[in-house]
């Protein structure tokens, strides 16, 4: 590929000039036009940043790692040196690093010891887009800290989803607008015949995958499923086809360590791609190569019960915006075909776009952040949606029970040692407590953190049903999941 002939370099003075003048700028585009890689390379180029570095935020650690190699590889260099990048428990820049890209929740934690984030001259804030609760956060941190120092810009990077929003958010900053090189992607609305059954689904895709195999078309597949267990499930089905020769099929979910999701980017001369992936294939990464899409147009997301305190992963109908992206990862390098697995009528009723995060997420961990860094007047800190005092009040509320801050609105004794781990208020308070009061459970505290603090490690793989649960029995205790998990930490021990 010709770098130089993305569609962003077409607008490369414009971005320049219009960072120069401006203190903050917002850049449209969808994906594939070289944003995320080649605006941190612009605006090193240009000498922007002059003595300071730039900072870059990913929301996803695969993002991350993708953009800082290929960045790198530019230069001649390698990670670290030149480009860097940081997750979290990984710190691969050097003390000369001028790119340092980064999961969004490094650039919280960077604050915590540099509140104006004096090392940086320009952030870069990728896939804003997205609006999860971590981004909307940092928009509302930068735009208090553009006020206090003038030397730093703000670059807003953002998919064809709202951008206008993010121009009014920062007092009618300018907006670039970046079109793509697209060639036209045919969609074809082919519904199962129970809609909302996986195995109808699975039926549709083992078709779909089936009859273009047969007939030698050329071109990959992503498949977008709504998350771990159906992917597996999909993939063990797709293993039976006649034709899994020909094919490589590859998984693709957030779980995955880094060598296993970068094998999507691999090529497999004489052989067809098929990727399974979660929506972290909507935006966060392109593959070239993707002829198919098929869209059962589901997704799972995080929605918070203020009733009992609890949050679940549901699955939803995805929005309109997101089944457009989905479409359009099918026409980056040639013509393509989405083949989506609804009516036409069930995407014309659709909401625009996703909720944001921010109206459906636990935000007493947000909160507790800001009480880290001073913020006391928490409903009136100025986010670019506001939640609503209802939602504010109800975080105060679990931080209180906890007692992660006082009646100030500061933290605690006991406050400032959980905001020192990275989770969820429920659980750091939980180690906390063991740490000053139980030592003698603190490494079973832990351990059932550590599993709480991700997804069930129980897993029903499709037509192994019986035999999965049967296993689970084997580790489950009358006294709960806490227990069960210490089982299964011990078995793998």
């Amino acid at each position: 590929m010709d770098i130089k002939k993305l569609p962003v370099y077409e607008h490369k003075k414009s971005i320049i000039d219009a960072v120069k003048s401006n203190r903050v700028v917002v850049v449209e585009s969808p994906t594939g036009t070289g944003k995320t890689t080649q605006i941190p390379k612009i605006l090193n180029d240009s000498e922007l940043a002059g003595e300071g570095k730039i900072g870059v935020t990913q929301p996803r650690r695969i993002a991350a790692l993708s953009v800082s190699s290929f960045i790198a590889r530019q230069y001649g260099t390698k990670v670290p040196g030149l480009v860097g990048y940081k997750m979290r428990f990984v710190d691969q820049t050097l003390p000369e690093t001028k790119i340092v890209i980064m999961t969004d929740g490094i650039l919280l934690q960077e604050l915590k010891t540099d509140p104006l984030l004096s090392s940086y001259r320009i952030i870069m804030v990728d896939e804003a887009h997205e609006r999860s609760l971590n981004i909307d956060f940092i928009l509302g941190l930068l735009k208090s800290i553009i006020r206090e120092r003038e030397d730093l810009k703000i670059v807003i990077s953002s998919a064809t989803i709202n951008a206008r929003v993010f121009s009014e958010y920062f007092d009618e900053c300018p907006v670039i607008s970046i079109e793509a090189q697209m060639y036209p992607v045919d969609i074809f609305y082919t519904p199962p015949e129970k809609t909302h059954d996986f195995d109808s689904i699975l039926e549709s895709i083992y078709s779909i995958v089936g009859e273009i195999e047969r007939r030698s078309d050329p071109g990959d597949f992503l498949i977008f499923l709504s998350g771990e267990a159906q992917i597996k499930q999909c993939i063990s089905l797709l293993s039976d086809l006649d034709a899994r020769k020909g094919m490589v099929i590859l998984p693709l979910y957030a779980r995955l360590s880094q060598e296993e999701q970068e094998r999507v980017f691999e090529d497999f001369p004489g052989k067809r791609k098929v990727i399974v992936a979660t929506n972290i294939a909507e935006t966060s990464v392109t593959i070239d190569g993707i002829r198919y899409v098929i869209d059962p147009g589901f997704g799972k997301l995080n929605y918070y019960n203020t009733k009992n305190f609890t949050s679940s992963l549901i699955e939803v109908p995805i929005s309109k915006a997101s089944c457009n992206q989905r479409k359009g990862r099918a026409g980056r390098t040639a013509p393509g075909t989405c083949y989506r697995l609804y009516t036409e009528e069930d995407y014309e009723s659709r909401s625009l776009f996703t909720e944001e995060e921010i109206y459906r997420r636990d935000l007493s961990e947000v909160v507790l952040r800001m009480a880290e860094l001073g913020i006391r007047d928490f409903e009136r800190f100025e986010f670019i949606s506001n939640p609503g005092y209802r939602n504010i009040r109800g975080a105060v509320q679990v931080l209180r029970l906890l007692d992660a801050i006082d009646e100030r609105r500061e933290l605690t004794s006991i406050g400032k040692m959980m905001v020192r781990f990275p989770i969820i208020p429920q659980l750091s308070r939980m180690i906390v407590a063991s740490l000053m009061e139980h030592h003698q459970v603190l490494d079973e505290v832990l351990i059932a953190a550590a599993f709480l603090n991700d997804r069930t490690p129980f897993l029903l793989p499709h037509g192994l049903e019986l035999e999965a649960r049967k296993a689970h029995h084997s580790f489950r205790h009358k006294l709960g999941d806490f227990v069960s998990y210490l089982n299964i930490y011990r078995a793998y021990k």
